[in-house]
């Protein structure tokens, strides 16, 4: 696994040769790149991909003299909403529009060199990922949510039948970062909006557990071979 860049965004990649599947996935606030990592070894798919994990693009303090990178900033209202499971419809921000620009080019780049393009990604990274694949100039071939959460539901579109594509979806009935109810409002959401979800719903909190990967791992290779 190496370090590339295309353009002004940085990811770590594990390629293989003559692949024509890669799997995306944005990691959550306050992480990096490395994060998520470690799924390109868990996982065993029917076929080889290559695995793309991007940093995040801000920097952002995590505790003293720590700091960790994220996808966009949260203001102390967003905290308070997220804390009850509450969802604010408040649109995004026209810096984050920039930074979604920057993270769309580099998927549309990815859309030109496979066949297949698996997008994620985990908490932050998943809320990432719900408004990133309308986006597109092509159809993803599934997304992975892992504990992500409804934010800024009035700013989808009317989505495309190409890109009403199967996504996965798995939360902690005990998460006290993102709640539960959030997170099953954006499931609902997409479903209303034509996309075909796999809802997981496990006993824990804000995390990935082994059952959740192993459903995850299946949501994937039902991707790689639909007619398996």
């Amino acid at each position: 696994m190496n370090w590339q860049k295309f353009k002004n965004l940085d990811y770590l990649v594990e390629q293989n040769e003559d692949t024509k599947i890669c799997v995306v996935l944005f990691h959550g606030y306050g992480a990096d790149a490395s994060d998520l990592a470690s799924l390109s070894r868990v996982f065993q798919l029917s076929e080889l991909v290559d695995w793309y994990f991007p940093q995040g693009v801000l920097e952002v303090p995590i505790g003293p003299s720590m700091s960790g990178r994220a996808w966009f900033n949260l203001r102390v209202s967003d905290f308070e909403t997220l804390s009850d499971g509450g969802v604010a419809d408040v649109g995004i921000d026209p810096a984050d529009e920039k930074i979604m620009q920057r993270i769309t080019d580099w998927l549309n780049h990815l859309g030109k060199l496979y066949s297949k393009v698996i997008i994620g990604g985990f908490s932050q990274g998943a809320i990432l990922t719900s408004h990133s694949f309308y986006r597109l100039n092509f159809s993803p071939a599934g997304l992975l949510l892992l504990s992500g959460y409804l934010v800024a539901p009035s700013v989808f579109p009317t989505v495309p039948d190409p890109l009403k594509v199967p996504f996965f979806q798995s939360h902690g009935r005990g998460d006290q970062v993102l709640k539960v109810t959030g997170a099953q409002k954006l499931f609902d959401h997409l479903q209303s909006l034509g996309l075909q979800g796999t809802w997981s719903v496990f006993e824990g909190g804000h995390e990935i557990p082994m059952n959740v990967i192993a459903e995850a791992q299946t949501f994937v290779n039902s991707l790689l071979d639909p007619q398996g």
